[in-house]
Protein backbone atom coordinates (compact mmCIF):
# COMPACT_ATOMS: atom_id res chain seq x y z
CA UNK A 1 0.00 0.00 0.00
CA UNK A 2 1.16 3.38 -0.67
CA UNK A 3 2.64 5.62 1.88
CA UNK A 4 0.07 8.85 1.54
CA UNK A 5 3.07 12.33 1.06
CA UNK A 6 1.33 14.75 3.77
CA UNK A 7 3.98 17.46 3.39
CA UNK A 8 5.00 19.90 0.92
CA UNK A 9 8.18 18.67 0.08
CA UNK A 10 6.70 15.07 -0.60
CA UNK A 11 3.74 16.90 -2.35
CA UNK A 12 5.72 19.37 -4.88
CA UNK A 13 9.04 18.67 -3.98
CA UNK A 14 10.66 20.05 -7.04
CA UNK A 15 8.69 23.59 -6.13
CA UNK A 16 9.69 23.28 -2.31
CA UNK A 17 13.45 23.13 -3.71
CA UNK A 18 13.46 26.36 -6.06
CA UNK A 19 11.63 28.19 -3.45
CA UNK A 20 14.12 27.12 -0.80
CA UNK A 21 17.16 27.80 -3.20
CA UNK A 22 15.64 31.35 -3.66
CA UNK A 23 15.62 31.95 -0.21
CA UNK A 24 18.64 30.47 0.46
CA UNK A 25 20.44 33.43 -2.33
CA UNK A 26 18.59 36.06 -1.05
CA UNK A 27 19.66 35.38 2.38
CA UNK A 28 23.07 34.95 1.24
CA UNK A 29 22.55 38.54 -0.78
CA UNK A 30 21.98 39.98 1.74
CA UNK A 31 24.68 38.15 3.87
CA UNK A 32 27.37 39.74 1.52
CA UNK A 33 26.14 43.14 1.32
CA UNK A 34 25.98 43.72 4.97
CA UNK A 35 29.77 42.18 5.17
CA UNK A 36 31.10 44.70 2.20
CA UNK A 37 29.63 47.00 4.05
CA UNK A 38 31.44 46.41 7.45
CA UNK A 39 34.55 46.36 5.23
CA UNK A 40 33.66 49.86 3.13
CA UNK A 41 33.29 48.24 -0.26
CA UNK A 42 29.86 48.06 -0.72
CA UNK A 43 28.59 50.04 -3.98
CA UNK A 44 25.08 50.35 -4.74
CA UNK A 45 23.56 49.13 -7.90
CA UNK A 46 21.40 51.79 -8.17
CA UNK A 47 21.57 55.41 -7.52
CA UNK A 48 17.87 57.49 -7.88
CA UNK A 49 18.00 59.55 -10.68
CA UNK A 50 17.18 63.01 -8.32
CA UNK A 51 20.41 62.15 -6.86
CA UNK A 52 22.39 61.86 -9.82
CA UNK A 53 20.67 64.59 -11.41
CA UNK A 54 21.65 67.12 -8.35
CA UNK A 55 25.21 66.86 -9.29
CA UNK A 56 24.44 68.92 -12.58
CA UNK A 57 21.19 70.27 -12.10
CA UNK A 58 20.10 73.23 -9.53
CA UNK A 59 17.83 75.76 -8.49
CA UNK A 60 18.30 79.17 -9.31
CA UNK A 61 17.05 82.43 -7.66
CA UNK A 62 16.24 84.65 -10.74
CA UNK A 63 14.81 81.85 -13.33
CA UNK A 64 14.01 78.88 -11.36
CA UNK A 65 16.52 76.40 -12.36
CA UNK A 66 19.39 75.65 -14.26
CA UNK A 67 22.60 73.84 -14.85
CA UNK A 68 25.61 73.88 -12.90
CA UNK A 69 28.99 75.50 -14.14
CA UNK A 70 32.34 73.54 -15.78
CA UNK A 71 30.59 70.12 -14.70
CA UNK A 72 31.87 67.28 -16.04
CA UNK A 73 29.62 64.34 -15.20
CA UNK A 74 29.41 60.56 -16.96
CA UNK A 75 26.32 58.83 -14.86
CA UNK A 76 24.18 61.42 -16.50
CA UNK A 77 20.73 58.96 -16.90
CA UNK A 78 18.10 58.85 -19.19
CA UNK A 79 15.55 55.74 -19.49
CA UNK A 80 18.23 53.58 -17.81
CA UNK A 81 20.82 55.13 -20.37
CA UNK A 82 23.79 56.53 -19.03
CA UNK A 83 25.65 59.60 -20.93
CA UNK A 84 28.01 62.65 -20.52
CA UNK A 85 27.12 66.05 -19.20
CA UNK A 86 29.58 68.68 -20.08
CA UNK A 87 28.97 72.30 -18.89
CA UNK A 88 30.99 76.00 -19.61
CA UNK A 89 31.19 78.93 -17.63
CA UNK A 90 28.16 79.79 -17.73
CA UNK A 91 26.13 76.92 -17.14
CA UNK A 92 25.29 75.84 -20.90
CA UNK A 93 25.93 72.47 -22.01
CA UNK A 94 28.70 72.24 -24.05
CA UNK A 95 30.94 69.87 -25.75
CA UNK A 96 33.79 70.03 -22.78
CA UNK A 97 34.38 72.30 -19.62
CA UNK A 98 36.03 75.73 -20.51
CA UNK A 99 35.33 79.50 -20.30
CA UNK A 100 32.77 81.31 -22.27
CA UNK A 101 34.23 84.94 -23.07
CA UNK A 102 31.26 87.82 -22.40
CA UNK A 103 32.73 89.05 -25.81
CA UNK A 104 33.06 87.51 -28.97
CA UNK A 105 34.53 88.71 -32.13
CA UNK A 106 32.50 85.87 -33.74
CA UNK A 107 29.00 85.87 -34.92
CA UNK A 108 26.98 84.28 -31.53
CA UNK A 109 23.94 82.73 -32.08
CA UNK A 110 22.05 81.74 -28.26
CA UNK A 111 19.81 78.70 -28.53
CA UNK A 112 16.94 78.41 -25.80
CA UNK A 113 14.19 75.70 -25.28
CA UNK A 114 13.62 72.96 -22.77
CA UNK A 115 14.58 68.82 -22.94
CA UNK A 116 14.24 68.43 -26.48
CA UNK A 117 16.84 71.74 -27.18
CA UNK A 118 19.43 70.87 -23.88
CA UNK A 119 19.09 67.10 -25.69
CA UNK A 120 17.96 64.81 -22.54
CA UNK A 121 19.70 61.72 -23.14
CA UNK A 122 22.06 62.49 -25.73
CA UNK A 123 25.81 63.36 -25.75
CA UNK A 124 26.27 67.02 -26.90
CA UNK A 125 28.15 66.41 -29.80
CA UNK A 126 25.21 64.27 -31.33
CA UNK A 127 22.31 67.15 -30.37
CA UNK A 128 21.06 69.24 -33.37
CA UNK A 129 23.17 72.10 -30.82
CA UNK A 130 26.17 70.30 -30.86
CA UNK A 131 26.00 69.30 -34.53
CA UNK A 132 25.56 73.22 -35.19
CA UNK A 133 28.03 74.29 -33.02
CA UNK A 134 30.53 72.59 -34.91
CA UNK A 135 29.59 72.64 -38.52
CA UNK A 136 29.23 76.80 -37.83
CA UNK A 137 32.73 76.96 -36.36
CA UNK A 138 33.91 76.61 -40.00
CA UNK A 139 32.09 79.58 -40.80
CA UNK A 140 33.58 81.59 -37.97
CA UNK A 141 30.18 81.60 -36.32
CA UNK A 142 29.73 80.90 -32.49
CA UNK A 143 26.67 78.68 -31.24
CA UNK A 144 25.50 78.30 -27.71
CA UNK A 145 23.16 76.57 -26.00
CA UNK A 146 21.19 78.05 -22.86
CA UNK A 147 17.68 75.61 -22.61
CA UNK A 148 17.65 73.21 -20.23
CA UNK A 149 14.55 70.86 -19.11
CA UNK A 150 11.58 72.08 -18.04
CA UNK A 151 11.69 75.32 -19.84
CA UNK A 152 9.01 77.56 -20.54
CA UNK A 153 8.47 81.13 -22.52
CA UNK A 154 8.32 82.96 -18.85
CA UNK A 155 12.14 81.58 -18.32
CA UNK A 156 13.15 81.89 -21.92
CA UNK A 157 12.21 85.79 -21.34
CA UNK A 158 13.55 86.29 -17.67
CA UNK A 159 17.00 83.90 -18.25
CA UNK A 160 17.58 86.01 -21.42
CA UNK A 161 17.32 88.85 -19.28
CA UNK A 162 19.58 87.74 -16.64
CA UNK A 163 22.02 87.18 -19.07
CA UNK A 164 21.73 90.36 -20.80
CA UNK A 165 21.71 92.80 -18.21
CA UNK A 166 23.04 90.81 -15.38
CA UNK A 167 25.57 88.79 -16.37
CA UNK A 168 26.83 90.84 -19.46
CA UNK A 169 26.37 87.96 -22.17
CA UNK A 170 26.77 89.50 -26.08
CA UNK A 171 25.27 87.78 -28.48
CA UNK A 172 23.84 88.63 -32.13
CA UNK A 173 20.75 86.41 -32.41
CA UNK A 174 18.53 84.34 -29.92
CA UNK A 175 16.33 80.89 -31.22
CA UNK A 176 13.86 80.17 -29.14
CA UNK A 177 12.49 76.32 -29.43
CA UNK A 178 8.69 76.43 -28.36
CA UNK A 179 7.60 72.65 -27.35
CA UNK A 180 4.27 72.05 -27.15
CA UNK A 181 4.34 71.18 -23.39
CA UNK A 182 5.72 74.77 -22.43
CA UNK A 183 1.67 75.87 -22.54
CA UNK A 184 1.22 73.83 -19.71
CA UNK A 185 3.94 74.85 -17.86
CA UNK A 186 3.03 78.58 -18.54
CA UNK A 187 -0.35 77.58 -17.02
CA UNK A 188 0.60 74.94 -14.36
CA UNK A 189 4.68 75.20 -13.67
CA UNK A 190 5.43 78.86 -13.09
CA UNK A 191 5.10 82.51 -12.27
CA UNK A 192 6.85 85.74 -11.56
CA UNK A 193 7.21 86.52 -7.99
CA UNK A 194 7.15 89.99 -6.29
CA UNK A 195 10.77 90.95 -7.46
CA UNK A 196 10.15 89.78 -10.96
CA UNK A 197 11.77 86.13 -10.86
CA UNK A 198 10.31 83.07 -11.53
CA UNK A 199 8.72 80.83 -8.72
CA UNK A 200 6.87 77.24 -8.64
CA UNK A 201 2.79 77.40 -9.34
CA UNK A 202 2.98 73.63 -8.36
CA UNK A 203 4.23 70.58 -9.05
CA UNK A 204 4.30 69.61 -13.04
CA UNK A 205 3.53 65.82 -13.37
CA UNK A 206 5.99 64.44 -15.35
CA UNK A 207 5.13 64.09 -19.33
CA UNK A 208 1.96 61.23 -19.30
CA UNK A 209 1.95 60.59 -15.98
CA UNK A 210 -1.47 60.22 -13.61
CA UNK A 211 -1.24 60.90 -10.12
CA UNK A 212 -1.53 56.69 -9.61
CA UNK A 213 0.97 56.58 -12.23
CA UNK A 214 3.11 58.99 -9.48
CA UNK A 215 2.02 57.06 -6.58
CA UNK A 216 3.15 53.60 -8.43
CA UNK A 217 6.56 55.18 -9.45
CA UNK A 218 7.12 56.39 -5.80
CA UNK A 219 6.97 52.86 -4.47
CA UNK A 220 8.77 51.29 -6.79
CA UNK A 221 11.53 53.94 -6.30
CA UNK A 222 11.68 52.90 -2.59
CA UNK A 223 11.73 49.22 -2.94
CA UNK A 224 14.64 49.78 -5.36
CA UNK A 225 16.35 51.93 -3.70
CA UNK A 226 15.96 49.39 -0.67
CA UNK A 227 17.36 46.54 -2.64
CA UNK A 228 20.12 48.66 -4.09
CA UNK A 229 21.18 49.73 -0.77
CA UNK A 230 20.92 46.21 0.94
CA UNK A 231 22.05 43.27 -1.39
CA UNK A 232 24.93 42.49 -4.27
CA UNK A 233 23.12 40.75 -6.76
CA UNK A 234 19.59 41.34 -6.53
CA UNK A 235 19.68 44.97 -7.06
CA UNK A 236 22.09 44.25 -10.27
CA UNK A 237 19.55 41.80 -11.64
CA UNK A 238 16.55 44.68 -11.26
CA UNK A 239 18.76 46.99 -12.97
CA UNK A 240 18.80 44.37 -16.13
CA UNK A 241 15.29 44.08 -16.17
CA UNK A 242 14.75 47.83 -16.32
CA UNK A 243 17.65 48.03 -19.16
CA UNK A 244 15.78 45.64 -21.63
CA UNK A 245 12.31 46.80 -20.09
CA UNK A 246 13.29 50.29 -21.66
CA UNK A 247 15.18 49.37 -24.53
CA UNK A 248 11.74 46.70 -25.63
CA UNK A 249 9.32 49.82 -25.14
CA UNK A 250 6.68 49.19 -27.74
CA UNK A 251 6.99 52.50 -30.12
CA UNK A 252 3.42 52.83 -29.16
CA UNK A 253 4.54 54.37 -25.88
CA UNK A 254 5.13 57.69 -27.22
CA UNK A 255 1.81 58.51 -27.94
CA UNK A 256 -1.05 59.82 -26.20
CA UNK A 257 1.21 62.13 -24.00
CA UNK A 258 -0.84 64.35 -22.63
CA UNK A 259 1.27 66.88 -22.27
CA UNK A 260 1.82 67.86 -25.70
CA UNK A 261 -1.86 66.45 -27.03
CA UNK A 262 -3.62 70.05 -26.61
CA UNK A 263 -3.61 70.51 -30.05
CA UNK A 264 -5.46 67.30 -30.88
CA UNK A 265 -7.66 67.29 -28.15
CA UNK A 266 -10.23 69.71 -27.30
CA UNK A 267 -10.81 69.06 -23.65
CA UNK A 268 -6.81 68.85 -23.12
CA UNK A 269 -6.91 72.84 -25.08
CA UNK A 270 -9.86 73.88 -23.12
CA UNK A 271 -7.45 72.76 -19.86
CA UNK A 272 -4.76 74.60 -20.88
CA UNK A 273 -3.66 75.30 -23.97
CA UNK A 274 -5.46 77.91 -24.77
CA UNK A 275 -4.40 79.71 -21.87
CA UNK A 276 -1.08 78.58 -22.23
CA UNK A 277 -0.87 79.98 -25.50
CA UNK A 278 -1.51 83.35 -23.95
CA UNK A 279 0.70 83.46 -21.46
CA UNK A 280 3.52 82.01 -23.36
CA UNK A 281 2.30 84.84 -25.90
CA UNK A 282 2.48 87.84 -23.02
CA UNK A 283 5.89 86.32 -22.10
CA UNK A 284 7.45 86.11 -25.70
CA UNK A 285 6.30 89.58 -26.51
CA UNK A 286 8.41 90.50 -22.98
CA UNK A 287 11.12 88.97 -24.81
CA UNK A 288 10.81 90.49 -27.88
CA UNK A 289 10.70 93.57 -26.36
CA UNK A 290 13.56 92.91 -24.12
CA UNK A 291 15.79 92.17 -27.55
CA UNK A 292 14.49 95.33 -29.49
CA UNK A 293 16.39 97.21 -26.62
CA UNK A 294 19.46 95.54 -27.35
CA UNK A 295 18.90 95.35 -31.29
CA UNK A 296 19.11 91.35 -31.08
CA UNK A 297 16.85 89.46 -33.96
CA UNK A 298 14.27 86.93 -32.14
CA UNK A 299 13.91 83.39 -34.32
CA UNK A 300 11.16 80.76 -33.24
CA UNK A 301 11.18 77.54 -33.82
CA UNK A 302 8.48 74.94 -33.52
CA UNK A 303 8.57 70.91 -33.66
CA UNK A 304 6.20 67.93 -33.12
CA UNK A 305 5.79 65.24 -31.03
CA UNK A 306 4.85 61.79 -32.36
CA UNK A 307 1.12 62.45 -31.56
CA UNK A 308 1.21 65.36 -34.04
CA UNK A 309 3.16 63.39 -36.59
CA UNK A 310 1.18 59.90 -36.12
CA UNK A 311 -2.16 62.09 -36.84
CA UNK A 312 -0.27 64.14 -39.09
CA UNK A 313 -0.89 67.34 -37.47
CA UNK A 314 1.10 69.27 -40.35
CA UNK A 315 -0.82 72.42 -39.82
CA UNK A 316 -1.37 72.38 -36.10
CA UNK A 317 -2.54 74.83 -33.63
CA UNK A 318 0.90 75.24 -32.55
CA UNK A 319 2.41 75.79 -36.40
CA UNK A 320 -0.35 78.35 -36.94
CA UNK A 321 0.03 80.55 -33.49
CA UNK A 322 3.72 80.44 -33.81
CA UNK A 323 3.52 81.26 -37.40
CA UNK A 324 1.23 84.34 -36.98
CA UNK A 325 3.27 85.66 -33.79
CA UNK A 326 6.07 85.58 -35.68
CA UNK A 327 4.47 87.67 -38.67
CA UNK A 328 3.12 90.17 -36.27
CA UNK A 329 6.41 91.12 -33.99
CA UNK A 330 8.55 90.49 -37.22
CA UNK A 331 10.96 87.82 -36.13
CA UNK A 332 12.03 84.67 -37.99
CA UNK A 333 10.45 81.83 -38.00
CA UNK A 334 11.23 77.63 -38.35
CA UNK A 335 8.67 75.65 -38.78
CA UNK A 336 9.96 71.94 -37.88
CA UNK A 337 6.81 70.06 -38.68
CA UNK A 338 7.33 69.47 -42.19
CA UNK A 339 10.57 67.56 -41.66
CA UNK A 340 8.69 64.99 -39.57
CA UNK A 341 5.46 64.78 -41.13
CA UNK A 342 4.94 63.25 -44.58
CA UNK A 343 3.65 60.44 -46.57
CA UNK A 344 7.52 58.42 -46.53
CA UNK A 345 7.89 56.89 -44.42
CA UNK A 346 5.19 56.28 -42.50
CA UNK A 347 4.47 57.87 -39.45
CA UNK A 348 5.64 54.27 -37.76
CA UNK A 349 8.12 54.33 -39.24
CA UNK A 350 9.39 58.15 -38.11
CA UNK A 351 8.82 57.58 -34.68
CA UNK A 352 10.63 54.62 -34.64
CA UNK A 353 13.33 55.71 -36.41
CA UNK A 354 13.75 59.43 -34.79
CA UNK A 355 12.67 59.23 -31.11
CA UNK A 356 14.01 57.32 -27.94
CA UNK A 357 11.70 53.87 -28.06
CA UNK A 358 8.99 54.30 -26.19
CA UNK A 359 9.97 58.46 -25.61
CA UNK A 360 8.96 61.38 -26.70
CA UNK A 361 12.52 63.00 -27.38
CA UNK A 362 14.97 62.68 -30.19
CA UNK A 363 17.66 60.03 -30.50
CA UNK A 364 20.80 60.44 -32.15
CA UNK A 365 19.36 60.55 -35.88
CA UNK A 366 16.05 62.68 -34.85
CA UNK A 367 19.01 65.14 -34.10
CA UNK A 368 20.66 65.17 -36.99
CA UNK A 369 17.58 65.56 -38.92
CA UNK A 370 17.14 68.81 -37.06
CA UNK A 371 20.37 70.39 -37.77
CA UNK A 372 20.16 69.59 -41.15
CA UNK A 373 16.80 71.51 -41.62
CA UNK A 374 17.84 74.37 -39.61
CA UNK A 375 21.42 74.60 -41.61
CA UNK A 376 19.01 75.32 -44.45
CA UNK A 377 17.14 78.71 -42.73
CA UNK A 378 18.16 82.21 -42.03
CA UNK A 379 20.41 82.71 -39.50
CA UNK A 380 22.21 79.49 -40.22
CA UNK A 381 23.19 79.87 -43.83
Amino acid sequence: MDTQKNNVFEKHPKKTLAVILLLAFILLDFTAAATLKTLGKFEPSYIPSSILEATYRKQDPVFHHTLSRNIDFDQAEWGRHYYTIHTNSLGFKDREVHNIPLKSSKTRILLIGDSFTEGVGTEFKNTFAGILQQTLAQKDIEVLNAAVSSYSPIIYFRKTQYLLETVGLEFDHLIVFIDLSDMEDEVKGYKFDQQGNVVSRQTIAAVGQTGKDRQTAKKETGFKEFISQNTVLLGRIRNLAGWLRNNLRPWEKSLNQRRGMWTLDDKLYADYGEAGLALADQHMSQLKTLLDQHGIPLTVAVYPWPDQIYHHDIDSKQVRYWRQWSKQNKTGFINLFPAFINNDPSPEQTIKTLFIQGDVHWNNKGHQLIASRLLETSPFK
